[in-house]
C-alpha cells in the first residue's frame, strides 16, 4: 500500500472492474489479481454492486462497485509490506485461501 492509497480523498463513488484494477487497487495489491478473482472476492464479500439495468432479465450491462466499500474492505483485509521486506513476497488478503 503506497501512502497515497491511505490519504488521499476517495472522489468516486462507483467502479466497475476495470477502474478499480487500474486506479484503486494497485495501491493496496501487487500485482493486482486476475478481473476473476477480484469479482469472486468481491462478491463472496458482498460489496454493494450495482447494474445499468438491474431488471433485465439476462446481463444487464457491467456491474458498478461501491468505491467505498472496495477501499474499506482494502484496508481491512491488507497487509502492508514495506519495500524493504519486498522480498518476502506481495501483500496478501486476509482471508482468502492460497
Amino acid at each position: 500500500m503506497n501512502e497515497n492509497a491511505t490519504t488521499a480523498p476517495i472522489k468516486a463513488r462507483l467502479a466497475n472492474l476495470d477502474e478499480l484494477c487500474t486506479t484503486l487497487l494497485p495501491g493496496y495489491l501487487s500485482p493486482v489479481p486476475s478481473r476473476d478473482s477480484i469479482r469472486r472476492w468481491l462478491n463472496a464479500e458482498r460489496v454493494p454492486r450495482f447494474k445499468m439495468n438491474p431488471n433485465a432479465s439476462r446481463g444487464g450491462g457491467p456491474a458498478f462497485y461501491s468505491v467505498v466499500h472496495v477501499e474499506r474492505l482494502l484496508r481491512e483485509r491488507t497487509v502492508f509490506v514495506p519495500p524493504s521486506l519486498g522480498s518476502i513476497g506481495p501483500a496478501r488478503v486476509l482471508g482468502t485461501p492460497e
